[in-house]
């Protein structure tokens, strides 16, 4: 089977980069599906780095704000997720600070509210499996008064 020049591959990955922000665990995977070798997959990563069509922070706060605004997930999940994408915590940690407190008490009382009349444990474990913590429960939400 023949090789593909480099060039193919990089002209692939930047459009796939330009249509929303991408991580490089996730441009590996496309380019090792579309059969580039481990050393192509990493110059071709070192190059969209080099002219900015990959940045990890920014991929890392984007992440967390689609998540916060869009799906409504907690701290934890938000972590989880950026840490299956393989990006570091260091990272991660200075993403996850930049958290909307408003939008994220927000969305813990927005899901509380959608659990009304339902058993207090029931209503902990779903948000537990959302990704919120005890710590943001008792920080943000006034779970005495929603019974």
């Amino acid at each position: 089977m023949p090789t593909i020049d480099t060039k193919i591959y990089l002209d692939r990955a930047q459009r796939y980069c330009a249509a929303a922000e991408r991580c490089p665990a996730d441009v590996r995977q496309l380019l090792l599906r579309l059969g580039a070798t481990d050393e192509q997959a990493d110059e071709v990563i070192g190059k969209l780095e080099q002219d900015n069509y990959l940045n990890e922070i920014r991929y890392c706060h984007a992440f967390v704000h689609d998540k916060v605004a869009f799906q409504g997930w907690g701290r934890m999940k938000i972590i989880m997720g950026l840490r299956a994408k393989r990006l570091l915590d260091v990272t991660i940690n200075e993403a996850i600070q930049d958290i909307d407190r408003t939008a994220y008490a927000a969305n813990i009382r927005k899901l509380i509210r959608s659990k009304h009349g339902q058993d207090k444990q029931k209503v902990m474990r779903f948000l537990l499996q959302r990704g919120y913590t005890f710590d943001d429960l008792s920080q943000y939400a006034d779970y005495e008064t929603d019974d």
